[in-house]
């Protein structure tokens, strides 16, 4: 993997996007360029708003488009293949190996409609369109992505993080070629959180204005083809942009307000522009995050006062939300690509409903009507989301990328990916020592099944201060009892310094099911003026992320992989990534579910026959496991134990969808992928659940000569979705029985992961 002195320069090669302006980047571009303003009713909105309520519905698909499909599976098709189509990355073609190409998407709702569908009708069916994995394996079917698929969440700078993983991955050589961009649909559970919380603006959306009432929700999908410039030119692609760095971080301040002082944000910039050698005077334009609500946009501000001091007012900003309302989780995406169009046209954009009158801040210059024409060479994007949670990435012209040199495929001794700390929390289990205690001293299933099947607040409370954390989800709470374990196995409890640059990347199938089923339900039954914004806001994919941030003062970047069973394993191969590039010392990677009956009443929907013999059948169970992943250099630099090395990472999008995208029929060959690229010769932890899934994981382990299935975690504890695969390797690892082994995953849409390690206790 790439080591900073040889890190690639990445350039985007295509871009899909279609918003309430335009359903592709030329119609949307050219009504920007115009000054038009895409907000009006929303007719796909599933409830009833307030008389008079706008927004950005995303322009109509051609009706005979993908018929069948959910909407935000037919826009986000849509959009994958017009970037493809621009950046010659053929379906069946031959430009790129299948297996070479990943796809990392960023999203905040996923599919949530689907939800909404299930409350109305009582048809568990709805809901297998409803998790992350599932509108992406829709999405892709037939586009020749063999390689990662995987959706991040970091509120509504998930698209922009999804696109800075996208770099890590390339800059690591895992993939020749990465889609990566986000969406949102447009939403009633969206609308009516962000109104609850007074966030909606009742007429327009005016950013910085001195007399700004809020943000607008809207829809929009943005997705870009990334890869690095040498692979782009000897195919004879014509680069679009270079991405020449990108910054994240976290506030760790509050789950809803952000930093007043923008200092979170002013580090996400800081590194951004370390990342790409340059200073702030080289910035040509800004495209501010700029919801036009009165505290985000004001500390939005004072971090751009922070970081470019004297050249702000010589630095001019735009505001596309102005033109097309907040597009979410999609934003971040969708913006970038709109600044690669001010790059190319020499242009920028006016703020549609702002003259610099308006402004309220002195030295913050927008661009008159009609635009401003300038000469543009570098551009910078922030996307700044709930939990403090910040993003930054900086563009410049093609014209500008150097032959990178060739990619190291192996980490330096300094940058391995070392395990130094783990901590795991089950139902009446807290720690390791108790779960090695109870499995070797109970047979058969280790937890109760259930409604006995539950993490508590009397359990935590060896752990955690349960009365500062008595208003979030379970699943949260396990998430922060877990890392809790794990910083304090590993040594960092209390090192404010360290926890402090230290980054997250944590992962959750589900996310707070309770939270979202009873904020849903209230709308559906009285109305979106019923939602409560305290549920809300706790119901966010990532809300973990920024409790767990708050909580420890993690300030570094923070991240949620969501919607597939392969989450935990995807979240510790991405941390991997970001050690092995040199990006990151120490990650914090955690996953954890909960239980709900809606949740068991659509795997029971669903399931399929089959199962180990002898096995209890499929069943779930609550819980979280992390692990502290550091350098080889930060590990030994504070004298801290190697417990694991990752070695290996690989991950495997579904080729194909049967029974018509049924939840549990995926395709069957992603194991053997994985296992295949891992070129795996060693004892397999698998992720056996009692579903067909174990006989796609026996019959992969059987293809692969030198590997050996082992005796995994099923029949001892339920299923426990993304925590899963992390709870096999600390059990392992801790038993001390394996010395190289390679943990396992697939999710019931196909998708497929693995993560090869060698324990050094």
């Amino acid at each position: 993997m790439a080591t900073g002195e040889s890190r690639a320069k990445v350039v985007v090669t295509g871009m899909g996007l279609a918003t309430s302006l335009g359903l592709n980047v030329a119609a949307t571009w050219e009504s920007i360029r115009a000054g038009r303003i895409g907000l009006g009713p929303m007719d796909h909105m599933e409830s009833t708003l307030p008389e008079g309520s706008i927004g950005g519905q995303a322009m109509e698909l051609p009706q005979g488009y993908a018929p069948g499909l959910p909407r935000e599976v037919r826009y986000l098709r849509w959009v994958i293949e017009q970037a493809m189509a621009q950046a010659g990355v053929e379906a069946g073609g031959t430009s790129h190996e299948p297996g070479r190409r990943a796809m990392i998407l960023g999203t905040t709702l996923h599919g949530l409609r689907a939800g909404g569908r299930f409350l109305r009708t009582g048809d568990v069916g709805e809901l297998r369109h409803f998790l992350a994995g599932a509108v992406t394996r829709l999405a892709i079917q037939g586009l020749g992505i063999q390689g990662l698929s995987a959706t991040t969440c970091s509120a509504c700078s998930s698209s922009l993080g999804a696109v800075a993983l996208g770099v890590t991955m390339l800059e690591t050589g895992q993939a020749d070629v990465v889609i990566a961009g986000g969406y949102d649909a447009v939403s009633e559970y969206a609308w009516a959180g962000f109104n609850a919380l007074r966030l909606v603006a009742p007429d327009a959306v005016r950013p910085f204005a001195k007399e700004r009432r809020g943000m607008m929700p809207a829809e929009g999908y943005g997705v870009l083809v990334l890869e690095r410039a040498h692979d782009a030119s000897r195919r004879g692609v014509a680069a679009l942009a270079v991405v020449e760095g990108w910054g994240e971080s976290a506030d760790a301040h509050h789950l809803t307000q952000p930093d007043p002082k923008g200092s979170g944000a002013a580090r996400a910039m800081r590194i951004a522009m370390t990342r790409a050698g340059v200073r702030p005077a080289d910035i040509s334009m800004i495209a501010a995050h700029a919801t036009a609500t009165l505290d985000n946009d004001a500390g939005e501000y004072a971090a751009f006062s922070e970081v470019f001091g004297d050249t702000l007012a010589a630095t001019p900003v735009v505001g596309f939300k102005s033109h097309l309302g907040h597009t979410l989780g999609g934003a971040g995406g969708v913006e970038l690509i709109l600044s690669v169009c001010s790059l190319s046209d020499g242009l920028v954009p006016a703020c549609a409903t702002v003259r610099q009158e308006d402004v309220e801040f002195a030295d913050l210059r927008v661009a008159p009507a009609g635009g401003l024409r300038k000469q543009i060479t570098r551009t910078l994007n922030t996307s700044l989301g709930f939990g403090g949670a910040n993003t930054c990435l900086i563009l410049g012209r093609c014209d500008q990328a150097r032959e990178a040199p060739p990619i190291v495929l192996a980490p330096g001794p300094d940058r391995e990916a070392w395990i130094t700390g783990y901590g795991v929390v089950l139902p009446g289990i807290s720690g390791v020592n108790e779960l090695l205690e109870r499995l070797g001293s109970v047979d058969g299933v280790v937890v109760p099944r259930g409604e006995a099947a539950r993490v508590t607040d009397e359990q935590l409370a060896t752990i955690l201060n349960v009365r500062r954390v008595r208003r979030v989800s379970t699943c949260v709470k396990a998430m922060l009892a877990s890392v809790a374990l794990a910083i304090r196995h590993a040594g960092l409890e209390g090192d404010a310094d360290r926890l402090g640059l230290a980054c997250a990347m944590l992962a959750s199938t589900h996310g707070s099911p309770a939270f979202c089923a009873e904020y849903y339900a209230q709308i559906v039954r009285e109305g979106v003026l019923a939602a409560n914004p305290v549920l809300f806001a706790e119901g966010v994919p990532n809300a973990g992320a920024a409790h767990v941030s708050t909580t420890f003062g993690i300030r570094g970047a923070c991240q949620t992989i969501i919607g597939t069973r392969t989450a935990g394993l995807d979240a510790l191969g991405l941390a991997a990534m970001r050690v092995w590039s040199g990006a990151s010392d120490t990650i914090i990677v955690g996953a954890a579910e909960e239980t709900h009956a809606c949740v068991d009443r659509a795997y029971e929907h669903f399931h399929p026959p089959g199962g180990s013999s002898g096995a209890p059948g499929f069943f779930s169970t609550p819980g979280s496991v992390a692990l502290v992943v550091e350098s080889s250099a930060s590990a030994r630099a504070r004298g801290a134990r190697a417990i694991a090395r990752i070695e290996r990472y690989a991950g495997a999008s579904p080729t194909e969808v049967v029974a018509d995208g049924a939840l549990c029929f995926g395709d069957i060959e992603g194991a053997s992928r994985v296992l295949n690229q891992l070129e795996c010769r060693s004892a397999v932890l698998g992720s056996a659940n009692a579903t067909w899934i174990d006989r796609a994981e026996a019959l992969a382990v059987r293809r692969s000569p030198g590997a050996s299935l082992v005796e995994s975690l099923h029949g001892r504890v339920g299923d426990l979705f993304a925590p899963g695969p992390l709870l096999a390797i600390v059990r392992a690892i801790a038993g001390g029985s394996l010395g190289r082994m390679t943990a396992l995953c697939t999710d019931f849409t196909g998708t497929a992961a693995a993560v090869e390690l060698d324990r050094l206790e």
